[in-house]
């Protein structure tokens, strides 16, 4: 048990440090021209049942598409590891599902990186919704197999972590920073509320997908 702590431990650090120097060090050209992909043989043919979601709000359509366009430029060069799917609730708000499913903390990072998208000089209102499940990154035996909100605070300084809150309004603060990894909070930053549409209700509204 000790040891695989320690491994989750060093797996956590190792993927903070990649999201961290791709997002804030690495970059020297915007990441929306790099479309280096694998072949398209490697994409997967299942769709995976889950109910993660994104909405964002007070955003354009240009802004969120190179949002998630950089997004998955930056983590699909290699693998398909993040595949998106944008629909439009209103010219304002977009709603982003997960078809193929997607690694809680990349999830994390995804929700911080639309707070906070690179080579923009303004940031966007962000809220992301899941179900946790038992040995996902940052997820201990409290707060797994719950409802959690996502999300970052208006007075956040930090730019790199993000807040969650379960279904029974526990708080954390997840950071991606080294000895940061995890703090639970004497109180939620935020109480938790069910986005305002469900996944059930997208089925058969116009979309597009991203890779």
């Amino acid at each position: 048990m000790k040891t695989q702590t320690v491994i989750l431990g060093l797996a956590v650090v190792i993927i903070a440090i990649y999201f961290i120097w791709t997002k804030f060090v690495s970059p020297k050209v915007e990441p929306y021209t790099d479309t280096t992909r694998p072949s398209n043989v490697h994409l997967p043919e299942q769709e995976v049942q889950n109910d993660k979601l994104v909405i964002v709000n007070n955003i354009t359509h240009l802004e969120i598409d190179k949002i998630l366009t950089g997004f998955c430029n930056m983590y699909n060069k290699k693998s398909f590891v993040v595949l998106l799917r944008l629909y439009e609730l209103n010219e304002r708000q977009f709603a982003i599902t997960f078809p193929y499913d997607i690694e809680f903390q990349i999830f994390c990072f995804f929700v911080n990186y639309i707070r906070y998208p690179m080579w923009f000089n303004k940031s966007f209102e962000v809220i992301g919704w899941a179900t946790t499940k038992s040995g996902e990154m940052w997820i201990t035996e409290k707060s797994a197999n719950k409802e959690v909100m996502l999300f970052i605070p208006n007075d956040d300084t930090e730019y790199d972590n993000v807040y969650l809150t379960t279904k029974d309004n526990i708080g954390y603060k997840l950071g991606f920073a080294v000895g940061h990894e995890k703090q639970l909070l004497k109180l939620p930053q935020k109480r938790f509320v069910k986005p305002s549409i469900e996944n059930t209700e997208l089925t058969g509204k116009e979309y597009k997908d991203y890779k």
